[in-house]
Protein backbone atom coordinates (compact mmCIF):
# COMPACT_ATOMS: atom_id res chain seq x y z
CA UNK A 1 0.00 0.00 0.00
CA UNK A 2 1.64 3.59 -1.24
CA UNK A 3 1.95 5.93 2.04
CA UNK A 4 -0.50 8.60 2.19
CA UNK A 5 0.17 12.01 2.31
CA UNK A 6 -1.27 12.29 6.15
CA UNK A 7 1.86 9.71 6.91
CA UNK A 8 4.49 11.29 4.59
CA UNK A 9 3.38 14.91 6.71
CA UNK A 10 3.57 12.93 9.62
CA UNK A 11 6.82 11.17 9.39
CA UNK A 12 8.58 14.13 8.82
CA UNK A 13 7.55 16.79 10.92
CA UNK A 14 7.96 13.88 13.83
CA UNK A 15 11.65 13.55 12.50
CA UNK A 16 12.65 17.05 12.08
CA UNK A 17 11.27 17.62 15.88
CA UNK A 18 12.87 14.65 17.31
CA UNK A 19 16.34 15.70 15.32
CA UNK A 20 16.26 18.96 16.36
CA UNK A 21 15.25 20.90 12.96
CA UNK A 22 12.12 21.99 14.33
CA UNK A 23 13.73 23.26 17.93
CA UNK A 24 11.76 23.60 21.05
CA UNK A 25 8.84 26.31 21.24
CA UNK A 26 9.20 27.26 17.85
CA UNK A 27 6.02 28.00 16.11
CA UNK A 28 4.81 25.49 13.62
CA UNK A 29 2.22 27.04 10.83
CA UNK A 30 0.21 24.78 8.55
CA UNK A 31 1.05 27.52 5.33
CA UNK A 32 4.65 27.20 6.23
CA UNK A 33 4.83 23.26 7.02
CA UNK A 34 2.95 22.74 3.60
CA UNK A 35 5.65 25.07 1.16
CA UNK A 36 8.23 22.91 3.33
CA UNK A 37 7.03 19.36 2.78
CA UNK A 38 5.55 20.13 -0.53
CA UNK A 39 2.16 19.02 0.42
CA UNK A 40 -1.49 20.52 0.47
CA UNK A 41 -2.62 22.02 4.17
CA UNK A 42 -5.55 19.62 5.05
CA UNK A 43 -2.84 16.13 5.54
CA UNK A 44 -0.29 18.84 7.89
CA UNK A 45 -3.44 20.02 9.85
CA UNK A 46 -4.14 16.28 10.28
CA UNK A 47 -0.10 15.42 11.10
CA UNK A 48 -0.22 18.53 13.45
CA UNK A 49 -3.50 16.75 15.45
CA UNK A 50 -1.54 13.33 15.56
CA UNK A 51 1.58 14.75 16.86
CA UNK A 52 -0.39 16.98 19.73
CA UNK A 53 -1.97 13.79 21.00
CA UNK A 54 1.45 12.46 20.80
CA UNK A 55 2.61 15.21 22.85
CA UNK A 56 5.17 16.44 20.64
CA UNK A 57 3.30 19.85 19.75
CA UNK A 58 1.12 22.25 21.62
CA UNK A 59 -2.04 22.96 19.75
CA UNK A 60 -3.27 26.89 19.24
CA UNK A 61 -6.57 27.37 17.35
CA UNK A 62 -5.60 31.02 16.99
CA UNK A 63 -2.14 30.98 16.48
CA UNK A 64 -1.43 27.45 15.11
CA UNK A 65 1.45 24.90 17.20
CA UNK A 66 4.65 25.57 18.96
CA UNK A 67 7.05 22.40 19.67
CA UNK A 68 6.68 21.21 23.11
CA UNK A 69 9.78 21.54 25.35
CA UNK A 70 9.21 19.41 28.49
CA UNK A 71 9.80 21.20 31.84
CA UNK A 72 10.98 19.02 34.75
CA UNK A 73 7.50 18.64 36.37
CA UNK A 74 6.60 17.72 32.87
CA UNK A 75 9.45 15.06 32.97
CA UNK A 76 8.37 13.37 36.24
CA UNK A 77 5.00 13.21 35.47
CA UNK A 78 5.74 11.45 31.94
CA UNK A 79 8.14 9.18 33.30
CA UNK A 80 5.94 8.13 36.57
CA UNK A 81 3.31 7.55 33.92
CA UNK A 82 6.04 5.24 31.62
CA UNK A 83 6.61 3.09 35.17
CA UNK A 84 3.05 2.73 36.07
CA UNK A 85 2.50 1.22 32.66
CA UNK A 86 5.63 -1.43 33.23
CA UNK A 87 4.17 -2.16 36.51
CA UNK A 88 1.15 -3.31 34.71
CA UNK A 89 2.57 -4.80 31.91
CA UNK A 90 5.94 -6.72 33.06
CA UNK A 91 3.97 -9.49 35.22
CA UNK A 92 2.20 -10.44 32.24
CA UNK A 93 5.44 -10.37 29.91
CA UNK A 94 6.96 -12.52 32.27
CA UNK A 95 4.00 -15.27 32.20
CA UNK A 96 3.42 -15.59 28.14
CA UNK A 97 7.38 -14.84 27.01
CA UNK A 98 8.86 -17.88 25.56
CA UNK A 99 12.88 -18.73 25.58
CA UNK A 100 12.53 -18.23 22.40
CA UNK A 101 10.91 -14.55 22.30
CA UNK A 102 13.62 -14.15 24.71
CA UNK A 103 16.56 -15.10 22.64
CA UNK A 104 14.90 -12.59 20.09
CA UNK A 105 14.93 -9.81 22.64
CA UNK A 106 18.30 -10.50 23.75
CA UNK A 107 19.16 -10.03 19.80
CA UNK A 108 17.62 -6.60 19.96
CA UNK A 109 19.62 -5.80 23.25
CA UNK A 110 22.98 -6.73 21.13
CA UNK A 111 21.61 -3.89 18.73
CA UNK A 112 21.51 -1.47 21.87
CA UNK A 113 24.65 -2.16 23.50
CA UNK A 114 26.64 -2.12 20.32
CA UNK A 115 24.85 1.23 19.51
CA UNK A 116 25.70 2.24 23.49
CA UNK A 117 29.24 1.32 23.18
CA UNK A 118 29.75 3.28 19.90
CA UNK A 119 28.24 6.34 21.23
CA UNK A 120 25.44 6.57 18.98
CA UNK A 121 22.73 8.19 21.02
CA UNK A 122 19.82 8.37 18.11
CA UNK A 123 20.90 4.78 17.41
CA UNK A 124 20.60 3.95 20.51
CA UNK A 125 17.25 5.04 20.97
CA UNK A 126 15.87 3.67 18.02
CA UNK A 127 17.40 0.30 19.33
CA UNK A 128 16.13 0.58 22.81
CA UNK A 129 12.21 1.60 21.74
CA UNK A 130 12.28 -1.82 18.73
CA UNK A 131 13.53 -3.54 22.71
CA UNK A 132 10.88 -2.19 24.41
CA UNK A 133 8.08 -2.82 22.01
CA UNK A 134 8.99 -6.32 21.08
CA UNK A 135 9.32 -6.77 25.18
CA UNK A 136 5.49 -5.20 26.18
CA UNK A 137 4.03 -6.78 23.20
CA UNK A 138 3.90 -10.13 24.87
CA UNK A 139 1.77 -8.69 27.48
CA UNK A 140 -0.89 -9.01 24.90
CA UNK A 141 -2.64 -5.79 25.84
CA UNK A 142 -2.12 -3.58 23.31
CA UNK A 143 -4.18 -0.75 24.52
CA UNK A 144 -1.59 -0.16 27.77
CA UNK A 145 1.31 -0.52 25.63
CA UNK A 146 0.03 1.94 23.23
CA UNK A 147 0.57 4.18 25.81
CA UNK A 148 4.35 3.59 26.07
CA UNK A 149 4.26 3.91 22.89
CA UNK A 150 3.09 7.15 21.73
CA UNK A 151 5.71 8.38 24.32
CA UNK A 152 8.72 7.77 22.68
CA UNK A 153 9.30 10.06 20.21
CA UNK A 154 8.21 12.80 22.76
CA UNK A 155 11.32 11.20 24.78
CA UNK A 156 13.47 10.83 22.14
CA UNK A 157 13.50 14.35 20.94
CA UNK A 158 13.82 15.14 24.83
CA UNK A 159 17.00 12.59 25.00
CA UNK A 160 18.69 13.67 21.86
CA UNK A 161 18.41 17.28 22.75
CA UNK A 162 19.70 16.99 26.46
CA UNK A 163 21.88 14.13 25.97
CA UNK A 164 22.54 11.08 28.23
CA UNK A 165 24.43 11.16 31.81
CA UNK A 166 27.91 9.73 32.21
CA UNK A 167 27.54 5.75 32.21
CA UNK A 168 23.82 5.94 31.85
CA UNK A 169 23.82 3.67 28.60
CA UNK A 170 25.83 1.21 29.88
CA UNK A 171 23.90 0.90 33.17
CA UNK A 172 20.93 0.37 30.98
CA UNK A 173 22.53 -2.08 29.08
CA UNK A 174 23.17 -3.90 32.20
CA UNK A 175 19.31 -3.40 33.59
CA UNK A 176 18.30 -5.04 30.09
CA UNK A 177 20.38 -8.45 30.99
CA UNK A 178 19.38 -8.69 34.34
CA UNK A 179 15.74 -8.07 33.29
CA UNK A 180 16.55 -11.06 30.38
CA UNK A 181 17.80 -12.91 33.11
CA UNK A 182 15.07 -12.55 35.29
CA UNK A 183 12.36 -13.76 32.60
CA UNK A 184 14.06 -16.45 31.46
CA UNK A 185 13.31 -17.65 35.44
CA UNK A 186 9.90 -16.68 34.64
CA UNK A 187 10.72 -14.13 38.07
CA UNK A 188 7.99 -11.65 36.89
CA UNK A 189 8.38 -9.61 40.44
CA UNK A 190 11.82 -9.41 39.69
CA UNK A 191 11.52 -8.35 36.21
CA UNK A 192 8.69 -5.74 37.02
CA UNK A 193 11.25 -4.20 39.84
CA UNK A 194 14.07 -3.99 37.21
CA UNK A 195 11.70 -2.43 34.88
CA UNK A 196 10.51 0.03 36.98
CA UNK A 197 13.82 0.99 38.48
CA UNK A 198 15.29 1.53 35.41
CA UNK A 199 12.69 3.88 33.93
CA UNK A 200 13.24 5.82 37.30
CA UNK A 201 17.06 5.94 36.93
CA UNK A 202 16.03 6.68 33.55
CA UNK A 203 13.74 9.60 34.51
CA UNK A 204 16.80 10.61 37.71
CA UNK A 205 19.19 10.89 34.18
CA UNK A 206 17.13 12.77 32.07
CA UNK A 207 15.95 15.41 35.32
CA UNK A 208 19.25 15.77 36.01
CA UNK A 209 20.30 17.02 32.48
CA UNK A 210 17.40 19.20 32.25
CA UNK A 211 18.29 21.24 35.61
CA UNK A 212 21.82 21.55 34.80
CA UNK A 213 20.56 23.03 31.45
CA UNK A 214 21.67 27.37 31.06
CA UNK A 215 19.23 29.78 32.76
CA UNK A 216 17.89 30.65 29.24
CA UNK A 217 17.02 27.23 28.12
CA UNK A 218 15.44 26.36 31.65
CA UNK A 219 12.64 29.97 31.00
CA UNK A 220 12.16 28.78 27.76
CA UNK A 221 10.41 25.57 29.12
CA UNK A 222 8.17 27.07 31.18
Amino acid sequence: MAESAEDRALAAIRRAIVDGRYKPGARLTVAALSADLGLSPMPVRTALRQLAGEGLVEADAHRGARVRALSPAEIRNLYRLRAAVLALLIPDVARNVSDADIDALAALDARYAAAGKAGDARAAMAANEAFHTALLAHARNPDAASVMARTWALVEATRLRLGFGPGRLSRSVESHRALLAALRARDGKRATALMVASSDNAMADLLERALGAPPSARRQRK
